[in-house]
């Protein structure tokens, strides 16, 4: 079942700020208010760029391996 967007937005925010903290998180989103930023055109030239299919993949079963070792303790 998809999140709602309130659920989107309070799993994001916690994410963010476990990374970066929330001085840095509040700062990131001051910036995507106040800039023209094209996350679109970003994507297309930086998300993934130099990935391959089978690096993506190995990524992918990285992530899941360690999700499902992060679930047994």
């Amino acid at each position: 079942m998809a999140m709602t967007d309130s659920e989107l937005k309070s799993r994001c925010f916690s994410i963010l700020a476990e990374q970066v903290g929330s001085v840095e998180m509040e700062r990131f989103v001051m910036l995507l208010n106040r800039d023209t930023f094209d996350y679109t055109e970003w994507r297309k030239d930086n998300l993934f760029q130099g990935e391959t299919v089978d690096s993506l993949c190995g990524r992918i079963e990285q992530f899941q391996a360690a999700k499902a070792e992060y679930a047994r303790n």
